[in-house]
C-alpha cells in the first residue's frame, strides 16, 4: 500500500499500537469530520508531532552552540558601547 505524506508518496507498513479508548474516539470523530480514514488522521498527527520534535531539537542545539560560542568569544568593549548607545556605529 502507498500513501501520500508531506514528503511525497511512500510505501507504508502496518504497525499495531494500543490506544486509550478516548483517544480512539477522538481519532474517529476527526476522521468523520475530515471525511477521511483513521489511518490518515493518525499519520498526519504523527508527522506533525515528529516535525515539532525535530524543530525543538534544532532549537535546543542552536541555543547550546550559541552559549558555547559566547563563552569562547572575549568581551568586546566597543560592541558593548555601541549596543548601550554610548558610541555611534562606525
Amino acid at each position: 500500500m502507498q500513501h501520500m505524506t508531506y514528503s511525497g508518496v511512500q510505501k507504508s507498513v502496518t504497525t499495531s499500537v494500543r490506544l486509550p479508548r478516548e483517544l480512539r474516539r477522538k481519532i474517529e470523530r476527526e476522521a468523520a469530520s475530515a471525511k477521511c480514514g483513521r489511518n490518515r488522521v493518525i499519520t498526519k498527527a504523527l508527522e506533525f508531532y515528529l516535525r515539532e520534535c525535530e524543530q525543538a531539537t534544532y532549537e535546543t542545539e542552536a541555543r547550546h552552540q550559541s552559549q558555547l560560542a559566547a563563552k569562547l568569544d572575549p568581551p568586546d568593549a566597543v560592541w558593548d558601547q555601541m549596543v548601550e548607545g554610548d558610541l555611534p556605529p562606525p
